[in-house]
């Protein structure tokens, strides 16, 4: 056997390994987890293919906790957000008290999807025949349905008609769903971030704005491109002024969680000097700049006075769309009218900052269309990480 194929410690008898290896082949293997002074990383096809990204959206997305919502979004009773996780529409739900609950979003009865946009409503309507669902997805009213003029109500559980749930936990105001409902409890998903951020008191967290992006890239090049540091010098103008390459490094892998971080020689406008700071952090902390993205898409980035999440869903192989949710460091800081000015300033700052990356992951997703383009050649200083996400995402579509 191929010394390679052999190290990965891949199961290859097991069927997920088979239908990997029947779009990128074992030589696609053997690139993904080359050294990373080599042509290395996933394929081309991985980047292109729509058989890799169903297999991706079944063997990962599916199976993993994924951001889906903040509480900006789901903003009081009968809120609602619907979106695709792993492929499968899902709708997180507002409850009458006060929980965010997701389900399934299709009718029972002919499978409608049964919200399409961002609303509020007292009840969940199906659009074709108007069964109606209360807001903790069970089923209440159905009309005509035995004949005209017949209206059959529903009193609570027992119907066997109700909206089918989707796994859902949440975290200060961060809410997450696990479509499969087999993955780890979020508690202990979050644990290896939050042992790095002892210092930073995220019960305080408040939410303060969204912006959204479509990007024509594959997610992994969005999450790698977030991960490094090599590209800031020539890309990002503002933020190398902020913390030039001699204070960075590549970061590193926690298991299943990516963490980086630096300390800033002093405080810039938009990252620290003007909204209130995390309590009790030391000089030395509120400077720091620290960065993670727990696999596959829960990505963050915090300083003294910001918890900014990035959130990526694939949308096609060549297509991601992006959220951006801004969260400040206490109730002042996020609603007071003397800090409007800085709230307007931190998410202008993200915005053109996230605007720097955009045409570089398009250009990215571009070149991997070129059969010359035979696998990255990664820097040793700077992109270990991103050179193991390859293998963090294959590791994961073919593990049990």
């Amino acid at each position: 056997m191929d010394a390679t194929l052999r190290d990965t410690g891949l199961d290859r008898r097991s069927r997920a390994y088979r239908d990997a290896v029947s779009i990128i082949g074992e030589e696609g293997v053997r690139q993904t987890f080359a050294p990373i002074d080599e042509p290395s990383g996933l394929p081309n096809a991985a980047y292109w293919s729509h058989e890799w990204l169903a297999l991706e959206n079944s063997r990962i997305f599916a199976r993993s906790w994924v951001f889906a919502a903040s509480d900006g979004d789901l903003d009081g009773e009968g809120a609602m957000k619907p979106l695709e996780i792993g492929g499968t529409p899902i709708v997180l739900v507002r409850g009458a008290d006060g929980i965010v609950r997701a389900f399934h979003n299709v009718c029972r009865h002919r499978g409608t999807q049964l919200v399409a946009e961002p609303c509020r409503h007292k009840a969940i309507t199906c659009p074709y025949h108007a069964w109606s669902y209360r807001l903790d997805g069970l089923l209440s009213a159905r009309h005509h349905f035995h004949g005209a003029g017949e209206i059959e109500r529903f009193s609570g559980e027992g119907s066997g008609l109700d909206l089918l749930p989707v796994r859902c936990e949440s975290w200060n105001g961060c809410h997450f769903v696990n479509v499969s409902g087999g993955a780890r409890k979020l508690s202990e998903w979050l644990r290896p971030m939050l042992k790095r951020t002892g210092a930073f008191d995220f019960s305080v967290i408040r939410w303060i704005g969204r912006r959204d992006y479509t990007i024509a890239s594959n997610w992994k090049l969005v999450l790698e491109n977030y991960m490094e540091g090599y590209h800031v010098f020539a890309a990002h103008p503002r933020l190398i002024a902020h913390a030039p390459m001699n204070v960075r490094w590549s970061g590193e892998w926690l298991g299943h969680v990516f963490y980086n971080d630096y300390v800033a020689r002093e405080l810039t406008p938009g990252r620290g000097t003007a909204l209130p700071h995390f309590p009790g952090l030391s000089d030395e902390d509120a400077r720091r700049g620290m960065w993670f993205a727990c696999f596959p898409t829960f990505a963050v980035q915090v300083f003294a006075d910001q918890f900014v999440v990035l959130a990526s869903y694939p949308v096609a192989p060549d297509e991601t769309r992006e959220e951006l949710h801004f969260f400040v460091a206490g109730e002042a800081a996020a609603h007071e009218d003397r800090f409007a000015a800085a709230r307007d300033e931190l998410l202008a700052m993200w915005h053109d900052l996230n605007l720097e990356d955009v045409e570089l992951l398009e250009r990215l997703q571009k070149g991997r269309k070129s059969v010359a383009f035979e696998g990255s050649i990664m820097s040793p200083v700077w992109e270990g990480p991103a050179h193991q996400l390859s293998q963090q995402v294959l590791r994961a579509i073919v593990e049990e």
